[in-house]
């Protein structure tokens, strides 16, 4: 919502009779002027005015100090825009050290017209315009200027997301406006971290860096313009992520008792940073105090709130106290059908003990924690006290059939009904790959029904920046944050009129595009869960290619040729619009056909190793062809192709090179587990002639998975760790002598000794903690023989969780 005194908008024909002209046909009729001590904060605010004043009209128009400003009278402009604190808005009753953070105020005043806002820096940050920690309501109210009186709109990133009217005569009418930011903090995430692209520098290689750098500056101008930021701050994320390390040892009675280890602490050493905490332990509420006073007292403004977000992940407190705060019949069933119990009471008693002592330190600050995961749910008994703040991560994903929207909004109620304050932090954004995936109207009325009932923040995961296949859902969440009432049809409309005469056509296909994904989605959730994935974020990615079918891209295709046409007579930025989209929609073909590619080529089905190779490649480079161009983000792309596996093929095409495949190797392969470890002595890397001892594992998946494990498991009550040998057969053709070959492994976990026909050729160590599914190659030219059968032996040895040879191996060439 916005406080709004009055607003009387643009006119670009007739003029009322109190209306100033700021340029009269491509000419300047004003100056903006700026205090002489004015902060960097306002002086960004006024460059900002004059870009797109000047880009409007076409007129030059000048920034002074208000020393150096002259009044017509004296020879000055018929009109000053001022910009920032300044004498002429002190004279109109315009106190700018007393306006509210972030507000802003805009006022005609005669001849003049003040623009300026609430301006202060945040706690230990800069004079920086773009720091999302400092207050600037001047710059807000410039963009407020611009976007709702000027009709200037903001697309998506970059200078052809940018719609500037032509208007070589800007005629403003009386303007008297004030207004307030209702969300207090205003957040889309954005992933342009260095270590996110160091990850996926693992999986492609080296990247070139400039591209990111380009794109990670346009993103942060457009959300500042889009006036995201905040005035209210909050701490919170997974608190505990080095507690751990810096305290495991000497107080394991903090940490979580889990069932899945039986012991204090991590569910698995290979991630210590997702360590569950004991909530129900008081010496750990003590610690946590002590800790944020410790901080607190070195920043008193940006720890007024104290973190008590669990972490991420699995593993759970059982311990006697933990599990006493639980309600035993509050549970609840996953999307896999699996009835779990609901620890919300748990963490809101947790919360509680943390909040009471709180209060007796400051009783104006706060303690944060997260509604999320198993806790999601509004507690049935617990009730909250008042100094808590939730951040809700709703469980709820788009489209949906109205059932989740439901239930989102039901459950924000029952949270809102204890008196809490609560923030959204949805992960909804994040979601988003490269396929189109708008949700425009359920997204859309989910934050206005938060909005409209108490939301004081937001903190989106993450913006995934597919500018040109999910464009209108960024404007029209981007702007909610600050018109929260305004309608989905106006948003959309300022969206879709920058493509002039071919909106209609646009408009069509993302209409297509959201009904398409409302009808097909619920179908595959069934045949997610088939493949294996509980998670179906990550089980979405795998069924992009049985989803974006050619049927379905040609639809959108189709749409999109007939928009092209509609543009032939626009100006070219229009016609760059249009073919935007239409290389987005290119772009999510192509990333279907190689997610496709890359599961033929791992679970051997391929039938052209060589083609579905280039599938893959040919995609990865037009990518970041488009990327370069800002059509998409594709680095968040690649993020989500490889965040949880290899789907689109990077590590497999790095890892292959240059090399052509020669032959697939059979998937089912003779199998044995050892655990005396005899085999080696006892030289089963021989020729096999006797098949008794030997069952039948497959090679695109771990032991564990198959029956052998499962029998193992069966037999002993734990899984297998240990010696496993696989054994079998090959042959090449003779037009292959010659020329080097090479074993290519896809995974193994974790180490391999290699034979081929009785002969050891390679002792492969795992090496790092990516080790067991980093694919890697063993040089077979000297061992090999061809025109007759060969045999083939790997000996795995596994030490913890899951082992085996995984994904399938092949003979290439170098």
């Amino acid at each position: 919502m916005r406080w709004i005194a009055l607003a009387v908008s643009l006119t670009f024909a007739l003029a009322p009779a109190l209306a100033m002209d700021l340029t009269e046909d491509g000419a300047a009729n004003c100056a903006i002027v700026v205090a002489d001590d004015a902060l960097r904060l306002q002086r960004y605010a006024a460059e900002e005015l004059q870009y797109f004043l000047q880009e409007i009209s076409g007129a030059e128009i000048e920034i002074v100090t208000a020393t150096d400003s002259l009044a017509p009278e004296d020879g000055g402009p018929a009109h000053r825009i001022f910009v920032g604190p300044s004498e002429v808005a002190l004279a109109a009753g315009i106190n700018a050290d007393e306006l509210p953070p972030e507000s802003i105020r805009i006022l005609t005043v005669g001849d003049d017209l003040v623009v300026t806002g609430g301006d202060l820096i945040g706690p230990g940050d800069k004079d920086d315009p773009r720091s999302y920690n400092n207050q600037r309501g001047t710059l807000f109210a410039v963009y407020d200027l611009l976007q709702d009186q000027l009709g200037v709109r903001f697309l998506w990133p970059g200078e052809l997301g940018t719609e500037i009217p032509d208007q070589p005569t800007i005629t403003l009418a009386d303007l008297d406006i004030y207004e307030v930011p209702q969300i207090r903090q205003r957040h889309l995430r954005t992933a342009y971290k260095s270590s996110f692209l160091d990850r996926i520098e693992t999986f492609t290689g080296p990247l070139d860096r400039g591209p990111w750098t380009v794109s990670a500056e346009e993103t942060h101008v457009w959300l500042t313009r889009m006036r995201m930021g905040r005035n209210l701050f909050l701490n919170y994320g997974h608190a505990f992520t080095k507690w751990w390390e810096q305290y495991g040892e000497e107080h394991p009675e903090w940490f979580a008792l889990t069932a899945e280890r039986g012991i204090r602490g991590p569910v698995s050493d290979r991630v210590p940073d997702r360590v569950k905490m004991c909530v129900a332990e008081p010496t750990l509420w003590d610690a946590i105090i002590d800790k944020w006073q410790v901080a607190r007292e070195e920043n008193p403004t940006g720890y007024q709130t104290l973190n008590a977000c669990e972490n991420d992940s699995l593993g759970w407190c059982t311990c006697e106290k933990c599990t006493a705060w639980d309600v035993p019949d509050y549970t609840v069933t996953d999307a896999a059908g699996v009835e779990k119990l609901v620890l919300s009471d748990r963490y809101c008693r947790f919360w509680n003990e943390l909040a009471k002592r709180v209060a007796v330190i400051d009783p104006e600050a706060f303690v944060v924690g997260y509604a999320y995961s198993a806790y999601r749910f509004p507690p049935r008994e617990a009730r909250l006290e008042p100094n808590i703040i939730v951040g809700f991560v709703p469980g709820v994903s788009y489209p949906n059939d109205g059932e989740g929207s439901r239930k989102f909004r039901e459950d924000w109620q029952a949270w809102s009904s204890h008196g809490v304050s609560l923030f959204l932090r949805p992960n909804w954004l994040g979601g988003i790959h490269a396929t189109p995936k708008p949700s425009m109207d359920q997204m859309a009325d989910d934050f206005r029904f938060a909005a409209a009932n108490g939301m004081i923040g937001t903190d989106y995961d993450t913006l995934s920046g597919m500018w040109c296949s999910s464009g209108p859902i960024y404007y029209l969440l981007a702007r909610l944050h600050w018109d929260t009432t305004a309608s989905t049809e106006q948003l959309l409309d300022e969206y879709y009129s920058a493509f002039g005469a071919a909106a209609p056509k646009v408009r069509e296909y993302f209409d297509y595009w959201e009904q398409f994904n409302r009808e097909t989605w619920p179908k595959f959730t069934d045949r997610m869960l088939e493949l294996g994935y509980g998670n179906l974020g990550r089980g979405f990615e795998r069924v992009q290619p049985e989803v974006y079918n050619d049927e379905a891209i040609g639809r959108g295709s189709t749409i999109l040729l007939e928009a092209a046409r509609l543009a032939e007579n626009e100006s070219a930025t229009v016609q760059a619009r249009v073919e935007a989209l239409r290389k987005a929609l290119w772009h999510a073909d192509m990333t279907a056909k190689a997610i496709a590619a890359t599961e033929a080529i791992n679970s051997g089905s391929t039938q052209d190793l060589n083609a579905d190779l280039q599938t893959i490649r040919k995609m990865h480079r037009y990518r970041l062809q488009i990327g370069a161009e800002g059509v998409i983000n594709p680095y968040w792309a690649m993020w989500r192709d490889t965040r949880t596996g290899d789907y689109a093929g990077y590590k497999l095409v790095r890892d292959i090179g240059d090399r052509s495949g020669v032959a697939l190797l059979p998937e089912k392969w003779r199998f044995r587990f050892d655990p005396d470890e005899i085999g080696e002595d006892q030289r089963w890397f021989q020729r096999p002639t006797l098949r008794e001892g030997w069952d039948v594992a497959r090679t695109d998946a771990f032991w564990e998975d198959q029956a052998p494990g499962k029998q193992w498991l069966a037999d002993h009550g734990t899984q297998y760790d240990g010696l496993g040998w696989y054994r079998t057969g090959f042959t090449i053709d003779e037009k292959y002598q010659g020329q080097q070959l090479v074993l290519f492994f896809g995974s193994v976990d974790e180490d391999a000794k290699i034979w081929i026909n009785e002969q050891l050729i390679a002792d492969h160590k795992m090496e790092g903690d990516d080790g067991w599914k980093t694919p890697f190659t063993v040089d077979i030219t000297d061992a090999v023989e061809f025109g007759v059968p060969n045999s083939l032996a790997v000996a795995v040895r596994d030490s913890s969780g899951k082992g085996g040879i995984y994904k399938r191996v092949w003979v290439m060439g170098e």
